[in-house]
């Protein structure tokens, strides 16, 4: 059982030929190209029936203080492709309806991780294959036509659950959306005013991380019939959401919004302002026109810290981790001594202070932005590129490349894309690297993710050809990474076949995949990314997750930054002393 206050995540790594390829998310290669695979293959004992819930109890909040309007800057470039929460694969999008909109339930804690109450107030799983949701009934719709600020009603859900269904069988849900998540879904019922029913045709443990995602943001039967065919129009008086925030609109590069009072979220703010990032926002923080900065430039935070000693400084993961990818069917990449080699040839710790300065932290399948799923500092030592001493991983890997015939490979080429070659100098970096462990045979090219992509999607890494890609992956799509697991390496799935890694995969997916305990999952998450490891990072070698500065001025409150979609947490927002 889960009830409002129980824990339970999902992220997901993989994107399908979606309108992500012009971003990072086309970074995936051979990740972008399967997409989401059928549903990986079950137990034949399934938990029967879960325990019945306990509401969890959770103390008063302290009233925060009201007013104020916050300034701050967009985690990404702002680029929309449409209003339309259901449509849209354009991560930035949450920028505008993350805070104008709701989801069922929400991430309240990314870090433990937990989740909480959205649109619903609580929620029971019966039995391992239905769940209740009880709605807020103080939930209400803005004041906007066609809503007029009505009641949210299960019926609405039940109608927006039912045209992301539509959607998903007529292949037009958008790859980033994860239409696979949705696969369990049997029926949904509106079974009165404010409570609705889901029945799965199988145990889905990621269900309610499902209701939890990124674009899982509930849109009104009115508001889809008045603006459908408008939404793409970016006008803001068709975002009608049930959120903390009404949307004003986008003003010489900045999102404006005031609050929403009369709903299930109270923000204790008046508005704030969302800029798009620019190359002067750590200048305009100091400044004082800024509340709030992330410092991606290595230069910007000494600057920050010397010139307002007092401000805030919190660390924040990226969003998208860096990984090479290749097809590990056929030679030369089959061969995972090869793999090996090339992974403790780009030593972790050495890579991230030649690369990023030190701003980045080691990585395997498991990100770090994971701790209780990921393998320890100490767990990741004992595998190729992550000890602590670059030249015992260097000759290590110097004497795996020539037993395996590396160097008859010839020309390996390493290519890299154009958003990330040359603003970090990767292919000096990289290329540097693994000349000085394993010799000169290494070139670089440059490229477009879109070309990445397609050469991919042609197996051009791997199956014969000494080639590699080497760039930053899809965003991290939540803060549990089972679903992502079980995207990449189960045995049935698209993915694994696209990778060349089908039939590898680890014995602990076959349990993941039903477990809904979190420490289990934490436990079985840890088992499977080890065995990948063991096995010699088949298809998919993970190498950093870079870090940035955030500073705040000293009376901002708000939520830890994450790279996940914390907007929500807005509501929360306030000043010490506005």
């Amino acid at each position: 059982m889960r009830d409002g206050g129980g824990t339970l995540s999902r992220r997901q790594i993989l994107v399908a030929g979606s309108g992500l390829a012009a971003a990072a998310g086309a970074a995936a290669a051979a990740m972008v190209v399967a997409g989401r695979g059928s549903a990986p293959s079950r137990p034949a004992e399934s938990p029967a029936v879960l325990p019945s819930p306990t509401p969890a109890q959770t103390a008063a909040a302290t009233p925060l203080p009201q007013g104020g309007i916050a300034r701050l800057v967009a985690a990404r470039s702002l680029s929309f492709d449409t209003f339309d929460a259901q449509r849209s694969g354009e991560p930035s999008v949450i920028e505008v309806l993350g805070r104008t909109h709701s989801r069922l339930v929400d991430w309240v804690d990314f870090g433990e991780p937990r989740l909480g109450a959205g649109l619903a107030a609580r929620w029971e799983q019966p039995d391992a294959q239905s769940l209740v949701l009880h709605l807020d009934p103080v939930a209400r719709w803005q004041d906007r036509a066609p809503l007029g600020g009505r009641a949210v009603t299960a019926a609405d859900v039940a109608a927006h659950l039912e045209r992301t269904l539509a959607l998903v069988a007529q292949g037009r849900l958008p790859g980033l959306q994860d239409a696979a998540a949705y696969g369990a879904i049997d029926r949904v019922t509106a079974t009165a005013a404010t409570t609705l029913r889901i029945d799965t045709s199988h145990p889905d443990p990621c269900l309610l991380e499902t209701l939890a995602g990124r674009f899982a943001l509930v849109q009104a039967p009115e508001a889809v019939a008045a603006f459908e065919k408008q939404w793409q129009e970016l006008r803001p008086e068709t975002v009608v959401g049930s959120g903390p925030f009404v949307y004003e609109g986008l003003a010489n590069g900045t999102l404006r919004f005031t609050a929403f009072r009369g709903g299930h979220r109270q923000p204790a703010l008046d508005g704030l302002t969302v800029a798009q990032p620019g190359r002067d926002d750590a200048a305009r923080f100091v400044a004082g026109e800024l509340d709030e900065v992330i410092t991606r430039d290595r230069r910007d935070a000494p600057r920050v810290r010397q010139a307002l000693p007092h401000a805030a400084e919190l660390a924040r993961f990226q969003e998208s981790p860096v990984v090479t990818t290749f097809f590990a069917g056929a030679a030369p990449w089959n061969n995972p001594e090869l793999v090996r080699a090339l992974s403790g040839a780009l030593n972790r710790q050495e890579l991230a202070r030649r690369l990023f300065g030190g701003r980045a932290a080691a990585s395997a399948l498991v990100t770090p932005v994971t701790p209780g799923f990921a393998l320890s500092d100490a767990e990741l030592a004992a595998f190729p590129g992550y000890r602590s001493s670059l030249e015992d991983d260097v000759g290590e890997a110097r004497k795996r490349w020539t037993a395996a015939g590396g160097p008859a490979l010839g020309p390996v080429t390493v290519e890299f894309p154009s958003i990330f070659d040359p603003l970090y100098g990767a292919s000096d970096t990289v290329i540097g690297m693994l000349g000085e462990a394993l010799g000169p045979q290494f070139k670089a090219a440059v490229d477009t993710y879109t070309a990445i992509s397609a050469k991919a999607l042609d197996r051009a890494y791997g199956n014969g050809k000494a080639a590699l890609w080497f760039g930053w992956a899809p965003p991290l799509e939540g803060p549990d990474p089972s679903r992502a697991l079980l995207d990449v390496l189960g045995a049935s799935g698209a993915t694994a076949a696209a990778l060349g890694i089908a039939g590898q995969a680890p014995r602990a997916l076959s349990r993941l995949v039903v477990e809904f305990d979190l420490e289990a999952r934490r436990s079985l998450a840890r088992e499977a990314a080890r065995a990948h490891l063991e096995l010699g990072s088949p298809g998919i070698v993970s190498w950093l997750l870079q870090r940035d500065e955030v500073f705040r001025t000293p009376n901002l409150g708000r939520s830890a930054p994450v790279p996940f979609w914390p907007e929500h947490l807005d509501q929360s927002a306030h000043f010490s002393q506005p």
